[in-house]
């Protein structure tokens, strides 16, 4: 069976080979756990991470989206200012640019043509 038929049979209930997922460990983790735990872990379940490689280098530092830095606010394309306070996890909106209702009549809402809310279209 290929992964579209089973995806299929799954989506209508007709007893699929195997239940369609993603897993994912997020970047948080990378801080939170040993790091050859997470990438043991990794290795030994192939069905999770089918396309795992240990890396050359430990330790890895994971990429994280301007929202989701500690200690580094990020106002996004609608003013909205960003705050975490672990790396990794997605923050929460702590200032907006309408506190004030009386700003309306001034805010310009972001162009949607080059940005996608927290940064420029790639």
């Amino acid at each position: 069976m290929t992964p579209k038929e089973n995806y299929l049979r799954a989506a209508r209930f007709e007893r699929p080979d195997y239940i369609p997922m993603a897993f994912a460990i997020n970047g948080a983790c990378y801080d939170a756990y040993p790091q050859d735990a997470l990438f043991e872990l990794m290795q030994t379940h192939p069905l999770l991470f089918p396309n795992f490689e240990w890396p050359e280098e430990l330790p890895c530092r994971p990429t994280f989206a301007p929202v989701a830095k500690k200690d580094c606010p990020y106002t996004d394309d609608f003013g909205c200012v960003w705050e975490t306070t672990v790396d990794g996890i997605t923050g929460t909106v702590t200032r907006h640019p309408l506190a004030d209702w009386e700003n309306f009549a001034q805010y310009k809402a972001p162009n949607p043509d080059i940005c996608t809310g927290i940064g420029p279209i790639d």
